[in-house]
């Protein structure tokens, strides 16, 4: 797939791959992974339409309103078309300017259409047959549109060109206002997000994940480029760069280490967390904070809302729920408590019990503590529409189902066809510098009540998970060759 810079920022031409002999040729209309490598924001088709028109016919310039914005993938199957979009984003440095592209099935172009923009087109031939995928559903409501010929933009139909004399328009196209008229444009929000601890498994998979979503006016920050314990440094970062969302995935994790190191755990959990909010605070953002089953001391025989009274039996889960009262304090904030995290881009349960298969024959896992082990990419996904929301508050989130570490452990060596024997151990009999809940069990509530999706069982999580080192495993052998 070739990408072709256009006038405007973030709208391109593609060029698909196309592979054939004397038989004709086949080319793939969209695919995920190259617009991922190629930085182009398609959060996930969710519709694909086509439309026939003949010569003359103009549609557009339509567009639908935030929060239910769009981004287009465009085509011509038949005939020719002219594809005009016009940049309505008022920050972008080509506000108001226009660009057109033929396309034809002979060319084999297509267009990319980003978010804040509005689009449109006219049939250059009879039986000119259109075709699109857009990532967001259609919403009459949200549909909206500018005057297709406004004085104000300017836009060269090239009619006189194609012998076209007769412009055929849709009633509603007709009576679109013209720009002059607009005040109550809302086609695009473009918001700013500052994601902290993003060398983290869960960092990593937010900042991905606003990436695949087509956001990307993203700083991802970690202890090289902001000391969240030095207030002066935050403040200045946060006031530069002034983001409308801040998602703090930074925090001191090891929780053995933290018992002996309780100054550094708090300035990082706490006085860290402090100075983030009080940044969010100072410049109006919405602050989401990631904190911890651990805030709970596992005593309780069912699940924990989260009304019930954290009472945690370790430094970390102390200063992770002084962190959580410093946030609280806030009103635009979320605070969202997990559990047995694994991803991606660092270390964890799953990459331990794997790496230990490469050497022993069975291994000692702790029976008695039972909890959810949690996917990054999903819990990011999730963290990511929280946020968008007015929703505040505590939330408990993590994959569905519960197991204990020697059973989660077992699906591990299952999964990836590991002959491992697992001898099951109790807490009390394993070598721990900080005591852990037995019951790290979170009940979902909130989220159902809140109107949020639940994350996918475990195991099917473990599943994906694997799928993801198994790529992983396979870029770095061509890498290395």
């Amino acid at each position: 797939m070739k990408k072709i810079l256009t006038d405007l920022k973030d709208c391109y031409i593609i060029e698909p791959d196309r592979f054939g002999d004397e038989r004709g040729f086949y080319s793939p209309f969209f695919a995920e992974k190259n617009f991922i490598d190629e930085n182009i924001g398609m959060k996930g088709v969710v519709q694909a339409s086509r439309s026939m028109s003949s010569k003359g016919t103009v549609r557009g310039l339509h567009f639908q309103n935030a929060p239910l914005t769009q981004a287009k993938l465009v085509e011509c199957l038949s005939g020719e078309i002219l594809d005009v979009v016009v940049d309505l984003r008022e920050d972008s440095k080509t506000y108001l300017k226009w660009t057109s592209v033929h396309l034809t099935p002979e060319n084999g172009r297509q267009l990319f259409v980003p978010r804040g923009f509005a689009h449109g087109f006219v049939s250059l031939k009879d039986n000119s047959l259109f075709q699109y995928i857009v990532d967001n559903d259609y919403s009459p409501i949200h549909e909206d549109g500018i005057y297709w010929n406004d004085p104000k933009i300017n836009i060269d139909w090239q009619f006189e060109k194609y012998g076209i004399d007769n412009i055929i328009l849709s009633e509603k196209d007709k009576a679109r206002k013209k720009m002059v008229d607009r005040s109550d444009l809302k086609i695009f929000d473009h918001y700013r997000y500052l994601v902290t601890g993003c060398k983290g498994q869960l960092g990593y998979d937010v900042v991905r994940e606003l990436n695949k979503r087509g956001i990307y006016d993203v700083l991802a920050l970690d202890i090289d480029d902001m000391d969240i314990t030095n207030s002066r440094i935050v403040n200045k970062i946060f006031e530069e760069y002034s983001p409308e969302y801040v998602i703090h995935c930074a925090a001191y994790t090891n929780v053995d280490k933290a018992e002996e190191n309780y100054d550094l755990c708090k300035r990082i959990n706490v006085d860290g967390t402090k100075n983030i909010t009080e940044a969010s605070r100072r410049i109006n953002a919405k602050l989401l904070y990631i904190s911890t089953d651990y805030v709970f001391d596992g005593a309780k025989d069912g699940l924990y809302e989260v009304t019930d009274i954290p009472n945690p039996l370790n430094v970390y889960g102390k200063t992770k729920l002084m962190g959580e009262q410093e946030v609280s304090e806030y009103g635009k904030s979320f605070i969202v408590r997990t559990s047995w995290v694994f991803g991606i881009n660092g270390k964890n349960f799953i990459k331990t019990m794997l790496n230990l298969a490469n050497t022993k024959e069975e291994v000692n896992v702790i029976s008695d503590q039972v909890g959810s082990p949690t996917y990054t990419k999903d819990l990011a996904k999730l963290i990511i529409d929280l946020i968008q929301t007015e929703k505040y508050g505590i939330y408990h989130a993590n994959n569905e189902g519960y197991c204990s570490w020697d059973i989660f452990a077992q699906y591990v060596f299952d999964s990836n066809k590991k002959n491992i024997k697992v001898n099951k151990i109790l807490t009390k009999d394993y070598n721990s510098k900080a005591t852990r809940p037995l019951n790290s069990r979170l009940s979902k509530k909130s989220l159902i009540e809140n109107g949020f999706g639940l994350l996918p069982d475990w195991m099917n999580a473990v599943d994906r998970y694997n799928e993801e080192l198994n790529e992983e495993k396979k870029v770095l052998k061509k890498v290395i060759k």
